[in-house]
């Protein structure tokens, strides 16, 4: 019985994943359709018109010292709704850097803040 249930929550993801031809190598969000999609095990779309603004937190001195950094992704949705992904970065994505993805948010129309976590 277990093995079905694997296989079913397998080809949701293979299935909702081949919907987006912008996915690979897209880093922690890519743009598809005038929508903001959240690059997730289950991509999640939302559409321009319902982002209030995305907030990018990050730790500089992670995203300095080392290969490898965590980022947290959330979107405040102009309904009063958020949705919040963690993302592990690497220099290897389109959008690799914070930088990179606040630049091709403002490019969207998208508001953008950049929070550094660094205590």
């Amino acid at each position: 019985m277990a093995i079905v249930i694997v296989v079913a929550v397998l080809a949701v993801v293979i299935i909702s994943r081949s919907k987006y031809r912008n996915r690979s190598n897209a880093g922690a969000f890519f743009f598809e359709n005038d929508c903001l999609v959240l690059n997730s095990g289950i991509p999640y779309a939302i559409p321009f018109a319902q982002i209030d603004r995305v907030e990018l937190q990050y730790n500089s001195w992670e995203l300095e010292h080392r290969l490898s950094y965590g980022l947290f992704v959330k979107v405040f949705k102009t309904d009063g709704k958020t949705r919040r992904v963690f993302y592990k970065g690497y220099g290897t994505a389109k959008l690799a850097r914070p930088a990179d993805m606040e630049r091709a948010l403002k490019e969207n129309g998208i508001r953008c803040v950049m929070v550094d976590s660094q205590d």
